[in-house]
């Protein structure tokens, strides 16, 4: 638990912080059936109040956009953006999303206020693994429970980041897996305004910011 709270507290006092990666989720098909998605993604955060995210990848290329005040979507390949009033902190606007358009960000638990206490709620257990080698360094690999999640955290002991975090949904019948690779972490770089807007480009529509969400998977 020691390193999980130092990740979590690095991550806390950075006013800004960027990264990308790669993220794998498994989808429900027609059929019943699970299947994996890879995505990449780029994720700039400005405490408390900025969120700037793209993902592209197998699924449709999206973008969104948060800058205290509105939170914008942007969907390229459809031609939609869609732009809607918002609360003034990440904290607020996070479940916010999720009500207005059927957003949940991935790892919107190292997104908020207090990191730990989002990854915590909920856990009844926390073991460590051990050591695991990720992209040739060497990381602790820590497994965390819950009766609605399964959650694992591969951390860089050297810098306290996460290089890996998996989620199992263990209360969906199908129990699909989440999987986020972080890289090229970034703790507190300047970030310009223009970072959290995103203007409509010339030819996409503007929709309801339901239907633009509604990309989102």
């Amino acid at each position: 638990m020691a390193l999980l709270k130092k990740m979590c507290d690095r991550l806390q006092a950075a006013k800004t912080f960027t990264v990308r990666g790669q993220i794998s989720l498994e989808l429900p098909m027609t059929g019943g059936t699970l299947a994996t998605f890879f995505n990449d993604y780029e994720v700039s955060v400005r405490r408390p109040d900025g969120l700037a995210a793209r993902r592209f990848g197998d699924l449709p290329e999206f973008r969104f956009a948060y800058d205290g005040k509105s939170m914008t979507v942007l969907v390229p390949g459809e031609g939609k953006w869609a732009t809607t009033s918002a609360p003034a902190t990440l904290d607020a606007m996070l479940p916010a999303a999720g009500e207005h358009g059927g957003l949940n960000m991935p790892f919107d638990e190292l997104l908020v206020a207090s990191p730990y206490a989002a990854i915590t709620a909920g856990i009844t257990e926390v073991e460590r693994a051990g050591q695991a080698t990720l992209r040739g360094k060497k990381v602790e690999h820590l497994v965390l429970s819950s009766p609605e999640l399964h959650v694992e955290y591969w951390i860089d002991p050297d810098t306290a980041l996460p290089g890996r975090s998996l989620v199992v949904y263990v209360d969906h019948p199908l129990r699909p897996h989440f999987v986020v690779e972080y890289a090229e972490w970034k703790l507190d770089p300047k970030l310009p305004e223009a970072t959290f807007t995103l203007s409509r480009p010339q030819g996409a529509a503007e929709v309801s910011f339901r239907d633009a969400a509604n990309s989102f998977r």
